[in-house]
């Protein structure tokens, strides 16, 4: 790519002077500011000058790779994840993984919990160390988390692979640097100086969109001791005036945004910056307004695309989506999480295998047989648990009768539901989902129909058993298709029946192994109305207009309605944000959070806060202005 004839920005030039000078760069942007573009100059720029030297950029997320992919390439470059730029640098040495992987699991306070994998000197002799998108310790197979870990320890033990690494790249330009663990932050700032080699290091990203718990969220450190000179970028390209005016009032670090001096710029009309709109909702009392503040707003939220309603949760999102009964399986369940708490009882005073051969139900008699009220309490559910179980008895005595070690072994989390959420149906599905077998089971049935709905013949053929050899096999899939859209209040377990017994969809091995290992979970699922899981398939393809606040980070939208309900998560506290007090991590959690919100929109910005304190109200009064503020 020759970019000798393009305009560089400013900040790019800047940016290439550090490089020049041989000293590591942080370009810090606020949200719109166009730091994508700013990376795919300096790589470009970098290809053009430095004709010798390779490049790796490295970023968050698959999607973010894609989207760098796309403006760029060159057989000098190398885009990645972090966790795939880690393992191409570690993989090929695996006489010292299996060493220090082995280190890791091992002690009394292990860097890697080996879980109850017997931990030997010789326990990874003849295997190779892999990695994939699950965890298996004992065929030494790591995933995501274990790859940080073993990568920072084996950077530690074997200094020359400083050297491995500044042979492979003169340059690595890592985006969205505040999302990147500080593990790898160490590599490349603590690490790899020390290599004798030549080399440098950019970051590119925004420290007020650090909403991910396990990032650096900052490179301060690095930038007051003079390790990194910072490039700050004021332009914001995405969001009209009162938008981003609204989020220079969010921001902590000092950086505040301007407009565009570039009137292309796709915020900019008739070379002045859009005005927008901004409105700020709240109501008081208990009564939830949301549909009425919609019915206000008027606007599309059939368009999917650039429309967007964002909630904290998905537990809040999962009522109004139409899967709430779903979520309330897999992250309410009383007798799943007094089985827990037995668990965790156990592991902390006793040999849980002794315990294998009974059932749940002998396990709790024998732990409460003669205890005090103290120790009582602690093998006994809590006052939410008995609640839950007071309202489902039968659950409870069918747990009591399933032998306690699958009972215990039996994973149920959220995840396994809702993991691997698209905005938009042309989002690419992530990869290494957790989702469970049943839900995946469901979900094929249902991409069947999609793909003969959508008339996508090939697709659906690639998908499904059913084969067509005559013309009455046409008729006949019809009939079975239009007969599946009319069983949307039927159990799923008759659409999973039919399915099977049409050709539409095998009942295979792995619905089998389900249904034996997560027995207790499968009785639960397949009484569910189809309807549901017909609702939560069109949640997660991004057929609807819902989000959570933290899956939309790097997206813009015309119409963003941002609702301030904490659901009673402590992590958050939007009364917070308003007053500006508060638990100080709290406070920037929140922050952060919300400014990531208002910042999608590139249009019109709607929040909805219900009951606000009054200083909270007087704050959105100063910030959205009085005219916006409006009172249900």
């Amino acid at each position: 790519m020759d970019q000798a004839g393009l305009s560089l920005e400013p900040e790019v030039k800047a940016v290439l002077d550090h490089l020049a000078n041989g000293t590591d760069f942080l370009l810090s942007g606020g949200a719109g500011s166009g730091k994508t573009y700013s990376l795919v100059q300096v790589i470009g720029e970098l290809l053009r000058t430095d004709r010798s030297s390779a490049i790796a950029c490295i970023t968050y997320t698959n999607a973010a790779v894609h989207e760098i992919e796309s403006r760029i390439s060159s057989d000098r470059l190398s885009v990645s994840t972090i966790h795939d730029f880690l393992w191409a640098v570690i993989g090929s040495f695996q006489t010292e993984l299996r060493l220090t992987l082995t280190g890791l699991m091992e002690g009394e306070d292990p860097k890697i919990n080996p879980g109850s994998v017997a931990i030997a000197a010789e326990m990874f002799a003849g295997k190779a160390i892999q990695y994939k998108e699950y965890t298996v310790l004992g065929e030494g197979i790591v995933s995501h988390d274990e790859v940080i870990v073993l990568a920072r320890a084996m950077f530690d033990k074997y200094p020359k692979l400083g050297d491995v690494v500044r042979d492979r790249f003169r340059y690595i330009l890592v985006d969205e640097y505040q999302d990147t663990a500080h593990a790898v932050v160490e590599i490349l700032l603590d690490i790899l100086p020390k290599s004798g080699r030549r080399g440098n290091c950019g970051f590119f990203g925004d420290a007020m969109q650090a909403i991910y718990e396990d990032g650096i969220g900052d490179l301060r450190p690095y930038v007051a001791k003079g390790a990194v000179l910072e490039v700050q970028k004021e332009q914001n390209r995405r969001n009209p005036r009162l938008v981003y005016e609204l989020a220079n009032n969010l921001r902590t670090d000092g950086l505040r945004q301007r407009a565009s001096a570039d009137i292309s710029a796709p915020n900019m009309k008739g070379g002045e910056v859009r005005e927008g709109q901004i409105r700020f909702y709240y109501s008081t009392g208990d009564e939830d307004r949301l549909q009425e503040i919609r019915d206000h707003l008027a606007w599309d939220f059939a368009d999917v695309v650039e429309t967007k309603e964002l909630n904290l949760t998905h537990n809040l999102i999962a009522p109004q989506a139409g899967f709430g009964d779903l979520m309330a399986i897999y992250d309410k369940d009383g007798v799943i999480g007094f089985r827990d708490r037995i668990v965790k009882y156990i592991k902390d005073t006793d040999d849980i295998a002794k315990y294998d051969d009974l059932t749940f139900g002998e396990v709790v008699a024998a732990l409460q047989a003669g205890k005090g009220v103290k120790e009582l309490n602690k093998v006994s559910p809590t006052a939410g648990m008995k609640d839950f179980i007071r309202q489902h008895p039968e659950l409870l005595a069918d747990a009591y009768g399933r032998n306690f070690r699958a009972f215990r072994r039996m994973y149920v989390d959220k995840d396994q539901l809702i993991d691997d959420k698209k905005q938009s149906e042309a989002d690419l599905a992530r990869k290494g989902s957790k989702r469970c077998d049943f839900i995946k089971h469901v979900f094929q049935i249902q991409q069947v129909v999609h793909l003969y709905e959508e008339r996508r013949y090939n697709e659906f053929l690639r998908l499904t058993q059913f084969r067509i050899n005559r013309a009455a096999d046409k008729v006949r899939l019809k009939e079975h298709v239009e007969a599946i859209a009319g069983m949307s209040e039927r159990p799923v377990i008759e659409v999973i029946e039919y399915a099977h017994q049409n050709g539409l969809c095998r009942i295979d091995d792995r619905l089998g192994e389900f249904r034996e290992r997560k027995g207790y979970l499968y009785d639960r699922l397949v009484v569910v109305p189809y309807l549901s899981y017909q609702k939560l398939y069109a949640y997660l393809e991004g057929r609807t207009t819902y989000s959570t606040q933290h899956k939309i980070k790097g997206r813009e939208f015309d119409r963003v309605f941002v609702v301030l309900d904490s659901g009673g998560w402590n992590n958050y506290n939007f009364n917070n944000l308003f007053e500006i007090d508060g638990n100080p991590s709290v406070l920037a959690r929140t922050q952060k959070l919300f400014y990531v919100c208002c910042t999608r929109a590139k249009e019109t910005l709607a929040v909805y806060f219900r009951n606000p304190s009054p200083r909270a109200l007087a704050q959105a009064n100063s910030w959205f202005g009085a005219a916006n503020c409006i009172k249900l």
